[in-house]
């Protein structure tokens, strides 16, 4: 997909988007109050970038058909499917950290 006229793109090295990227400062000249979420992988960049939002003093939403995220292996030998993974994030986030909606057209005005 290619960019649009005058669109920003801000390039991460670490989960929480926020950190080491001009996100914050771009924001901030913005005068953004309110984000939107979505994103690979909800265990991890999304769960990393919701709280530090919070943080930084943003209310935050989180689009869930937006989001997702990989199996992955357990410390035991087993293995946490992708879907109850993504259900458990989602629900830490929706506790304290975001509003979760599962389409776009829920989403807060």
């Amino acid at each position: 997909m290619a960019r649009g006229d005058g669109e920003v793109v801000i390039s991460k090295e670490l989960p929480n988007a926020f950190a080491g990227t001009a996100l914050p400062d771009t924001l901030q000249g913005l005068g953004a109050k309110q984000l939107i979420f979505v994103g690979f992988m909800t265990h991890m960049c999304v769960s990393a970038s919701v709280p530090a939002a919070l943080d930084l003093g943003y209310r935050s939403t989180i689009v869930a058909g937006a989001a997702a995220t990989r199996d992955l292996p357990t410390t035991s030998g087993g293995v946490i499917d992708a879907a109850a993974l993504h259900e458990a994030s989602l629900a830490a986030l929706a506790d304290r950290f975001a509003i979760v909606v599962d389409k776009a057209d829920q989403l807060p005005a």
